[in-house]
């Protein structure tokens, strides 16, 4: 026992002292919104699987058109007879057998195709509007993250005047100008600006990590927004008429449903066309052997057999099924025009709520802006005593600390300025358009 311990032991002692593996390296990418956008168009997750979608409903129709094409089969129906041959699942027993199908005439394969169409281009707007809503998202998220990092600018400016406040208050406190809970509001005030700003820096990380998995970034790139001026020249609706027109027309959320509704159409045809008859093209052969006994009770037994000819299917009584598929249909067509009409007028009420949102958001930028002047203006003032030597360090600090506060206050209400206007374009439909090369 002895020897496995010391190795068990030598070996623990090694890796202890080996240098850890080095971490991936990091790779810093500049990113604007424009880019951020454009990104989450062509490679985000929703967008793969919107394109999946489209595959399998073309597929689908693909499989029916394939219903035209002939189908060729082949087998063996291998056995012993004892007695009279007898056919099993429609078939004699032989040594091969090949059968060969082609259908003429189906009066409901034209308007399945039809309708497997219709779900095709269904699939394709319903793919379009979850590429939307994840260009939406990601640009949103972009402004958010850009938001934080200004925001982390400006609370590491805050952290230092208030660290200036509190070095002049300790100052004071020990010539004895000022009681000690003087400092300690100082310190405390200090103490909330570091929470907030460490606050903010986790913020950004938390928005950055997310907007890096929504544009399917390598786990190893690490984001750094650069604003850009990209929604200035966007062509907004200029009044809630138009923002609700254009949001019905060039919504693919409405084009989905109404293709659904012309596949819903079809396939009440198909289902009627069940009264119809059916013609196929069929032919047959079959390599025969005496070992069934066909030459025992037959007047003649050939080995090598063929069959040609055309069967043709009349449903003389249907039942009920081609009634209640029909009624099935119309039924879920009735449902698919209910979701329309709703769906219709969220779309409306969503357009001119971002319509409202764009001038309140516009509205509370003018605001903040006067507000700025204002802190700005008291600051000029503040400063101009303190140079004339009749004010103290800590009353201009502290108007330091409004004017960042309403800095910070013009950019939060800038970014909301500009998140209305991403979301009235994308209720509009045209945010990927607005962002295209």
């Amino acid at each position: 026992m002895i020897k496995p311990l010391f190795a068990y032991g030598f070996a623990l002692a090694t890796a202890l002292c080996l240098p850890p593996a080095p971490l991936p390296a990091q790779v810093l990418r500049e990113i604007t919104l424009r880019e951020a956008i454009r990104l989450a168009a062509r490679q985000s997750p929703e967008w793969r699987l919107g394109q999946l979608e489209i595959e399998q409903a073309d597929r689908d129709a693909a499989l029916v058109r394939a219903e035209r094409t002939p189908q060729l089969f082949a087998g063996s129906g291998l056995g012993y007879t004892d007695g009279i041959p007898q056919s099993i699942a429609g078939a004699a027993p032989s040594i091969a057998q090949v059968t060969a199908m082609q259908p003429l005439f189906d009066a409901g394969r034209k308007q399945r195709i039809r309708q497997a169409r219709q779900l095709s281009v269904a699939a394709a707007h319903s793919a379009e509007a979850k590429r939307a809503n994840a260009v939406h998202r990601a640009g949103a998220l972009y402004l958010d993250m850009e938001l934080a990092a200004r925001s982390i600018e400006l609370l590491e400016r805050q952290l230092d005047h208030f660290l200036r406040i509190e070095d002049a208050t300790a100052a004071r406190v020990e010539e004895g100008r000022e009681i000690p809970a003087a400092l300690t509001r100082a310190r405390l005030d200090g103490a909330r600006a570091a929470e907030r700003l460490r606050a903010a820096q986790a913020q950004f990380d938390l928005l950055e990590a997310d907007l890096r998995r929504r544009l399917d970034l390598e786990p190893d790139v690490r984001l750094r927004p650069v604003a850009d001026d990209s929604l200035q020249p966007v062509d907004l609706p200029g009044d809630r008429a138009e923002a609700q027109r254009r949001a019905v027309e060039n919504h693919p959320d409405i084009a989905a449903l109404e293709a659904r509704l012309r596949a819903k159409d079809f396939q009440q045809k198909t289902a009627a066309r069940g009264r119809y008859p059916k013609l196929d093209l069929v032919a047959q052969y079959a390599l025969l052997a005496k070992f069934n006994n066909y030459d025992e009770f037959f007047n003649r037994f050939q080995s090598h057999n063929w069959q040609a000819g055309i069967s043709f299917q009349v449903p003389l009584f249907a039942g009920k099924g081609v009634a209640e598929r029909v009624a099935k249909a119309r039924l879920e067509a009735r449902g698919l025009e209910i979701q329309r009409k709703v769906r219709q007028a969220d779309i409306e009420l969503e357009s001119l709520r971002a319509y409202e949102n764009v001038r309140e958001a516009e509205s509370g930028t003018k605001l903040a802006r006067l507000e700025l002047d204002y802190a700005r203006e008291n600051l000029g003032v503040l400063l101009a005593q303190f140079e004339e030597g009749r004010l103290a360090i800590d009353p201009v600090e502290r108007a330091r600390v409004i004017e960042s506060a309403a800095w910070r206050r013009l950019y939060e209400s800038r970014y909301a300025f500009a998140k209305a206007k991403l979301a009235l374009l994308h209720a509009t439909g045209d945010l990927i358009e607005a962002f295209a090369d």
